[in-house]
C-alpha cells in the first residue's frame, strides 16, 4: 500500500541523534515522504506506553499512514520485526507486542515477517534496527513495494491484551495503564463506565465526582475527568499527579458509581 504519510513513535527522545538518522534514511530512498512525529517521548522500553498512545493516536492521522513504532528493549537478540495492515493503515514495529491494542480500533487483516535483507542497509548494528532495517523498509514500502516481498504471512506476532475494567454491582475496577508527560494519571476505565457523580480511589486517595476541565479546581488540587483520549485520568492542576501521589502504571483504580445517574 503506497503511501505519502509515515508516523514515528519511540523512545529515542530529543536530544540524541537517533530520530534525525531515521528521518533520514527515509528521506534518501523515499525523498517527499510527510514524516508525522506522534512522539518520541515514550519511557524508554515501556512498550506498553507505546501501544497505548499508537492505539488512541491512529484513527487522527491521514487514511493510508504508515506508523514506524520503535520501542525495541530486545533489539539485537531474536526478537523479530513486523510488517501489518489494518483497513486503513499499516505497521512497522519489532514483534514485543506494540501492536497489541491496535484491534481495538480496527482488525489487523494482514501481517508479515520482515525477513528481506535486500531493503536493509549495508550495515546493520545490533544496537539500531529502528535506522538500519525499519527505517529502509519503511520507505520502500511508502513507495509501492508489494507487501509479499517484505517476507512470509505471520499470524504469530506477539500480543497481550489491553487491561479490561470489572464491574461489580456500582463498583468499577480498573487500573492506570499510563502516565503522560504531565504527571496525569490514564486510567483503562472509559467514560462510559462511570458518571459525573462517582467517588474514585487511587493510590489511598478519594476523589469525588468528574471534573469538565483541568482549570475546575484551584492549583495544586488533584481531580479525575475524562481526557482526550476517553478515559477516566486523574490530574494536578498545575502539576503532576504521579509524583504527587507516587502512583505508576498498573496501579489499581477503584470508581463507585452513582446509582442516582444512569451510565
Amino acid at each position: 500500500m503506497k503511501t505519502k504519510h509515515i508516523a514515528l513513535i519511540s523512545d529515542f527522545g530529543i536530544n540524541d541523534p537517533f530520530v534525525g538518522a531515521m528521518k533520514g534514511v527515509i528521506l534518501s530512498s523515499a525523498p517527499g515522504t510527510q514524516i508525522i512525529d506522534i512522539t518520541h517521548q515514550i519511557p524508554p522500553q515501556d512498550i506498553q506506553t507505546a501501544s497505548f498512545y499508537l492505539m488512541s493516536s491512529m484513527g487522527y492521522m491521514p487514511k493510508g499512514t504508515l506508523f514506524l513504532v520503535v520501542v525495541d528493549p530486545h533489539v539485537g537478540t531474536g526478537r523479530g520485526i513486523i510488517w501489518a495492515r489494518t483497513a486503513n493503515y499499516q505497521f512497522i514495529c519489532p514483534d514485543n507486542g506494540i501492536i497489541s491494542w491496535v484491534e481495538e480500533k480496527e482488525a489487523i487483516t494482514d501481517s508479515r515477517f520482515i525477513n528481506n535483507s535486500s531493503l536493509f542497509l549495508p550495515k546493520i548494528s545490533s544496537t539500531f534496527h529502528g535506522r538500519d532495517i525499519m527505517a529502509p523498509v519503511a520507505a520502500a514500502v511508502a513507495k509501492g513495494l508489494p507487501e509479499k516481498k517484505l517476507g512470509p504471512v505471520f499470524k504469530g506476532y506477539r500480543r497481550f491484551p489491553l487491561p479490561a475494567p470489572e464491574r461489580a454491582g456500582t463498583r468499577v475496577n480498573g487500573q492506570v495503564i499510563a502516565v503522560d508527560n504531565f504527571g496525569n494519571a490514564i486510567t483503562n476505565i472509559r467514560q462510559q463506565q462511570i458518571n459525573a457523580r462517582s467517588i474514585f480511589t487511587v493510590s489511598g486517595r478519594v476523589l469525588k465526582g468528574l471534573k469538565l476541565t483541568y482549570a475546575s479546581v484551584p492549583e495544586g488540587e488533584p481531580l479525575a475527568l475524562i481526557g482526550s483520549f476517553g478515559y477516566l485520568e486523574f490530574s494536578v492542576r498545575n502539576g503532576s499527579f504521579a509524583r504527587a501521589f507516587n502512583v505508576k502504571i498498573g496501579d489499581k483504580v477503584e470508581a463507585i458509581v452513582s446509582i442516582d445517574e444512569q451510565i
